[in-house]
């Protein structure tokens, strides 16, 4: 699944917070709003009623006792919209409006009330003056629609928000973490061929400044570690390359002598074997420390990967030979690609030298290349067991042997030093398959510009 981005989410997250603020909000206000509306309601009937009975007080001939139904004439014409209803001493109906269509009110006690008058919510007040009870209400139809209101502009204004916002968000978040882009690119620059490269102070007074020093400053140890191990590993094989040659030319000849022991002429080779390991190691060590110093000594041209790949079949035909094996060649006449022709020629070669190990007495080598949208590729096949799940991801590592013992010879650097001559010409060295049938290696390389 595809992780969004750190900006893309921090805008998200704003646009949520809006949005849900501002749901929080028409929460909290769409009650407010309606008390707000209901108090000035119930101020409105009661200035209703004081003007009611202040006409009926008033007003010539209105009755006396109030035992008797009030005439319509003495209802101010302010309420004659609104619902009536006057009860009299006892309790007898005096007026009803037309609009209660039959509805009592008498059984509403509260100074104010909110019923259902019909199907709709009407706010009914009740008031006192002297003999008289007096319900005066109306329809909540305006606050209701205050309501509506409310509520339709909050889903009009929360998806604008939510873009608005989000925008914002995307556009702050990029801002802030612009710094945090430029430090990555500048990280990206500090690799082994340029370990004296740092990140930049963008911002003195900000935290990433902090941040940055911090990380410079582990930079420098990581740098002079670096430095020190692979100095240590160039040196010493340096150092060990002459001593071997001393202690194989006497090995040399000592073996040259007439006449040795049975026993002596065993041990001898012993000696000169391990000596020829150890001579092999040194220089697989020394052509390590080159590349993670990066100082390796690069030639690159443009060269034929067939005519190498051909050159290695020719070389394997002879190894495979003694064991009942079969190497194919399947590569095209021509294969230009740009490399260093002696580098690549250690990669194809420590291939090929694996396959001859692990394919299996009578097996097959294949050898075939091709050319693709993402370079120029050779590719090193045999059959033979698969490798373990386990050991793929460790295959490239150093001093690491899928397979061990006496009969697979190697001290599991060839892999790790072939991936780091691919990848020092911009190249890459990976394993595509390995299925009990096949096993086999790419090496891919830049193709020629046209």
């Amino acid at each position: 699944m595809k992780r969004w981005s750190l900006r893309t989410r921090f805008g998200l997250a704003a646009a949520c917070l809006s949005v849900a603020a501002l749901g929080m909000g028409l929460l909290v206000l769409r009650p407010l709003v309606y008390r707000t509306q209901l108090k000035e309601l119930d101020e409105q009937l009661a200035g209703n009623a004081e003007e009611l009975f202040r006409d009926i007080e008033n007003f010539r001939g209105a009755p006396q006792d109030f035992r008797k139904p009030v005439s319509e004439r003495l209802v101010p014409a302010v309420l004659r919209g609104r619902y009536l209803q006057i009860n009299g001493p006892e309790g007898q109906l005096l007026y009803r409006s037309a609009n209660l269509r039959g509805r009592d009110l008498s059984g509403i006690q509260e100074r104010h009330a909110t019923v259902m008058i019909g199907d709709r919510e009407s706010r009914i007040g009740t008031f006192e003056h002297g003999f008289l009870r007096v319900h005066i209400g109306t329809r909540l139809g305006t606050i209701e629609a205050m309501q509506e209101d409310l509520r339709n502009a909050t889903l009009m204004v929360a998806p604008v928000m939510g873009v608005v916002v989000f925008g914002v968000g995307w556009l702050l978040g990029n801002r802030a973490l612009r710094p945090v882009a430029a430090l990555s690119a500048a990280a990206e620059r500090i690799d082994a061929s340029n370990p004296e490269a740092r990140l930049p102070l963008l911002d003195a007074s900000s935290e990433i400044a902090a941040m940055t020093e911090v990380l410079n400053r582990s930079f420098d140890r990581l740098q002079r570690a670096y430095a020190s191990a692979a100095r240590f590993s160039a040196d010493a094989s340096h150092q060990l390359r002459t001593p071997l040659a001393v202690m194989r030319a006497g090995l040399d000849g000592l073996m040259a002598q007439p006449g040795l022991p049975s026993g002596v002429a065993v041990e001898l080779e012993g000696l000169m074997k391990q000596t020829r390991r150890l001579t092999t190691l040194t220089s697989d060590l020394l052509l390590l420390a080159q590349i993670d110093a990066g100082r390796l000594k690069l030639e690159p041209a443009v060269i034929d990967l067939a005519e190498l790949g051909r050159a290695v079949v020719d070389d394997l035909e002879v190894q495979a030979g003694a064991r009942g094996l079969e190497v194919v060649s399947e590569l095209p006449e021509v294969l230009p690609a740009l490399g260093d022709a002696r580098r690549v020629a250690i990669i194809l070669q420590n291939l090929g030298e694996n396959a001859v190990k692990y394919a299996g007495e009578g097996g097959r080598i294949v050898i075939s290349g091709g050319a693709g949208a993402d370079g120029v590729s050779v590719m090193v096949a045999n059959t033979g067991a698969a490798i373990p799940e386990e050991h793929r991801a460790h295959l490239f590592d150093r001093f690491y042997r899928a397979a061990s013992g006496e009969d697979v010879k190697g001290h599991g650097l060839g892999l790790n030093i072939a991936r780091g001559l691919a990848r020092a010409q911009n190249g890459e060295l990976e394993l595509v398959r390995s299925d009990g049938e096949w096993t086999e290696f790419a090496l891919r390389l830049p193709a020629v510009p046209l």
